[in-house]
């Protein structure tokens, strides 16, 4: 029987060991981390990869059979699929590029003056994508740049106000030094209050807080970068919804089936499930039309009939 472990050293300093044990004849399979199965497969006699998540980053397990029968096995981190992280990463990039960019119109002062005006543009542009991805407070350009430097993280715990017959977000967190941190965002006062990570707000939803020890009332909420309870509470979400739509189906399929697609996907896609029965008109993001989308790719349906019975 083979077996292969990977220590894995994540971006905020956090070791993780990753393993396989993979059977020479039979070829059963499995996989670690942190003493945490993560995947279990059957005769796996030819060439596979194997996705899955540690935190925030997808992380791959590859199995390559060689001419001589035997299997290669590597361990990497995916950093170009369309993950929260590598879209911060990708900002990152575009942002280090705009630096060039500052450098070289800088030698000219007509060009100076064009630059001037796209650099407004491109810091509004900045702190606007931000906002689409997490809740910002007291944030420019440069603060931000001081914030991945610097800031310290937290857990952000939000929920809703109604304040003078009006809703209101409330979002708050703890500093180092214990201090209560509290913020208020705007929510839409009719109907279901969405985040724009696309998942319906329930209190005690928890997320990412960075901010700056000097300076806590500069902060984001990172919205894409949920705890382990919200993403559980998630999956309880979808796995109700699942649940009601196909009553005559087992609680253990459903749950096959929910867990299955995020596994594939990434958490992301429990907003499908949660609104598998909502019309495209009212919910853009996630819909039926989404879900049905992704209930039919060829590569789900196969991981479904295989492990959801």
């Amino acid at each position: 029987m083979a077996q292969v472990n990977w220590v894995y050293l994540d971006d905020c300093g956090g070791q993780h060991r990753i393993g396989l044990y993979h059977g020479d004849r039979s070829g059963h399979l499995m996989i670690h981390c942190n003493r945490r199965v993560m995947q279990v497969d059957f005769s796996v006699l030819e060439s596979i990869t194997y996705s899955f998540f540690v935190e925030d980053e997808l992380c791959e397990v590859i199995l390559e059979k060689m001419k001589d029968g035997r299997f290669g096995y590597e361990f990497r981190v995916n950093k170009t699929v369309d993950t929260p992280r590598n879209q911060i990463r990708r900002i990152d990039h575009r942002r280090n590029n705009k630096l060039l960019t500052l450098v070289i119109l800088g030698v000219v002062a007509t060009i100076l003056l064009l630059f001037l005006g796209l650099l407004k543009y491109g810091q509004s542009q900045d702190i606007k994508k931000m906002s689409q991805t997490s809740i910002v407070h007291n944030l420019s350009k440069s603060k931000a740049l001081k914030l991945a430097r610097e800031g310290l993280t937290s857990t952000a715990f939000l929920h809703i106000e109604v304040v003078n017959a009006q809703k209101i977000g409330v979002y708050s967190f703890n500093t180092a030094d214990s201090s209560e941190i509290r913020g208020v965002f705007p929510v839409a006062d009719t109907g279901l209050v969405l985040l724009q990570n696309g998942f319906p707000l329930r209190a005690g939803d928890a997320f990412e807080a960075r901010y700056l020890p000097t300076d806590p009332q500069i902060h984001r909420v990172e919205l894409f970068r949920p705890t382990h309870s919200t993403v559980s509470n998630y999956i309880n979400q979808a796995l109700e919804v699942e649940q009601r739509v196909h009553p005559l189906i087992a609680k253990e399929v459903c749950l096959c089936r929910v867990l299955t697609a995020a596994q594939w996907q990434n958490w992301l896609v429990l907003a499908d499930f949660i609104f598998q029965e909502k019309p495209a008109e009212v919910y853009p993001h996630h819909n039926q039309e989404t879900f049905l989308r992704l209930m039919q790719h060829a590569a789900l349906q196969k991981m479904l009939e295989e492990g959801c019975h």
